[in-house]
């Protein structure tokens, strides 16, 4: 619950967004006389009850239609039990909003109606909870293999409810004995459940996807506040009648991370946009026009709307048939030039490849050569001789540094350069750069210095490529800081993240500029920053393929401040009581047939 908390505290607009529903509660419990009871001001307060429980059951259905899709293709018992949950969310508020009071049945309140409201966030909130659970390697197979038997019985389960409810509702008046008892112990369990859920949710990374991870988070948070203001609040007034935003709201955001995984998705899924957008304005002009059809041939309120749903549905089904049929053709036309595209790119990246590969050879042999020449081995050289070669062998290094880069660029790219994970202490490695980096800082009379933590975790990255960056980032800083000038290197742990940043006094980053420096060959318009653009964008691109980030802002010394983030579970975290023993190397320490040297600055 600290790193929920920790989270929401460096997520400030998401806390008050999250805070302000409990203290309306809160003062509409304290101040009764501004607690109205609003059920029984009008009878148009239960039609938003029906139409509120309609509208919601549709669009918890889409998100668990589209849950699977959006979180990834392939099918998982969190997958599974996620889908489950919304499945329950979605029929329990169908049964409600059917059964509201003098809507579609005529009476002051009934079972299909309170029952399906009390128990709607508990059982969904059960499957929710087994979505956070780290299942085994036997379970997760059980799970998936029989995902069918866990789909049909859970819809047998729900028909029968149903069946009882509205069919035969007098089977649950020995259920009037346990209340108040058991709605508010069935209510406190599903708010413990979905807290947790929460915290699972931000804290493990369920699905590599930080943006959902933080997005489902705050639907579950929202779904635990509805969950207290149907303990706390009384039936028909407000403080009770709070959780229809709530609700509604998380429903929301559930299919905003819908959405936004199919935007950021490499193959752009229009037809998959569409259904889960589209479907849902449908549903709304279907309501509304619904009711607008039922003003005109009724004059009476209260009275059977029932003949109006066949018709809803019907308009609604034709109108998204018809929509989905032309935007489907649409995607494919899309599907095909991007497929023409990525045909184009692949010609373009084996083109590259192939260019810097044989440029890379008689590189290497020049390199060679002139390290032969400047150790004298074949002559002796004159001063004006050794710097000339000094200069012209560190040319050399940055050329091959920004062919190694550039190939590493498009393996990542492409997904082909893969990761060979060891325990690393990160620590003892920015320590070691940082030591061959004072070598360059002396040079130029900079103060180069570290701040650190002690004993901060070892944590599993790819040594090699972690390496590479911290010496990018380093010679990067030292490059554009000016004679005189200060580097300072921090590193700490802040809940399950390691946080590297490099600030320096140079000219700096400007603001608008802050997201293209990362990107390949970007150069800073106007600016003093300039290099080859590709360092930035490898370190970038090594950072997220450990499931972190790199980003720039402005430093406290004046200059620009860069921060890398390296998140690791708790699984992975191991204290470092010695330095680590050397590791196997991985493609960063065999990548380069020359003498290692210190990368160049971009």
């Amino acid at each position: 619950m600290f790193e929920l908390i920790s989270h929401m505290k460096r997520r400030p607009v998401t806390a008050v967004f999250l805070i302000i529903p409990l203290i309306i509660v809160a003062l509409l419990r304290l101040f009764p006389a501004l607690d109205i009871h609003a059920w029984s001001l009008s009878w148009y307060t239960r039609l938003i009850q029906y139409y509120f429980g309609a509208f919601a059951s549709f669009i918890a259905l889409v998100a668990a239609l589209f849950a699977n899709s959006a979180l990834g293709e392939k099918t998982t018992a969190r997958s599974i039990f996620l889908t489950l949950g919304f499945i329950t969310l979605s029929v329990l508020f169908l049964f409600s909003s059917l059964g509201t009071p003098n809507i579609l049945i005529q009476g002051a309140s009934n079972p299909a109606f309170v029952w399906s409201i009390r128990l709607s966030l508990p059982a969904s909130a059960f499957f929710f909870a087994a979505s956070a659970m780290d299942w085994s390697g036997k379970a997760e197979k059980f799970i998936v293999h029989y995902r069918r038997l866990f789909w049909l019985a859970e819809l047998l389960v729900l028909l029968s409810y149903g069946l009882l409810v509205f069919g035969y509702p007098q089977g649950l008046t020995f259920l009037l004995a346990f209340e108040p008892v058991l709605p508010a112990v069935i209510g406190i369990l599903a708010v413990v459940l979905l807290l947790w859920t929460a915290r699972r949710a931000r804290v493990l990374n369920w699905y590599g996807k930080q943006m959902i991870n933080g997005r489902l988070a705050v639907v579950f948070l929202l779904l635990a506040e509805a969950q207290l203001c149907l303990i706390l609040g009384v039936a028909g007034q407000l403080s009770w009648l709070m959780y229809h935003p709530l609700v509604l709201t998380a429903l929301i955001v559930t299919l905003s991370a819908i959405l936004k995984s199919f935007q950021t998705s490499r193959d752009v899924q229009l037809s998959r946009y569409f259904a889960a957008l589209g479907s849902i304005l449908i549903a709304g002009l279907s309501l509304v026009s619904a009711e607008i059809g039922f003003r005109w041939l009724n004059t009476g309120i209260g009275v059977n709307r029932t003949s109006l749903i066949p018709l809803s549905i019907a308009q609604g089904t034709l109108s998204f048939i018809i929509l989905y049929v032309i935007v489907f053709y649409l995607n494919q036309l899309i599907n095909e030039r991007n497929e023409a595209l990525r045909r184009e790119q692949h010609l373009r990246s084996e083109l590259t490849q192939l260019i810097v590969h044989d440029l890379k050879s008689p590189l290497t042999v020049l390199l060679s050569g002139m390290n032969l020449l400047g150790k004298e081995s074949l002559g002796t050289l004159t001063e004006t001789q050794k710097r000339l070669i000094v200069n012209l062998e560190k040319s050399g290094d940055d050329i091959l540094q920004m062919i190694n880069d550039l190939l590493d660029v498009e393996r990542l790219e492409a997904g082909a350069l893969n990761l060979q994970k060891t325990l690393t202490d990160s620590q003892a490695l920015l320590q070691k750069q940082i030591d061959e980096s004072k070598i360059l800082a002396s040079t130029n009379k900079q103060e180069l210095t570290l701040i650190q933590e002690h004993r901060l975790p070892q944590i599993r990255v790819d040594r090699g490529l972690i390496s590479r960056v911290f010496a990018n980032l380093l010679s990067n800083a030292l490059k554009f800081t000016p004679e005189s000038g200060k580097v300072q290197v921090e590193i700490s742990q802040q809940n399950h993240e390691l946080h590297i940043t490099v600030a320096d006094s140079g000219p700096g980053v400007p603001a608008h500029e802050r997201q293209r420096i990362f990107e390949k060959f970007a150069q800073v318009e106007g600016g003093e920053r300039r290099g080859a653009g590709l360092g930035l964008t490898f370190c970038k691109m090594v950072a997220e393929a450990h499931g972190g980030s790199l980003t720039v802002e402005e430093s406290k010394l004046g200059g620009a401040l860069f921060c890398l983030i390296l998140p690791f579970s708790e699984e992975e975290v191991y204290l470092a009581e010695e330095i680590a023993q050397p590791q196997p190397k991985s493609y960063g320490d065999w990548a380069l047939d020359a003498p290692h040297h210190t990368p160049t600055p971009n």
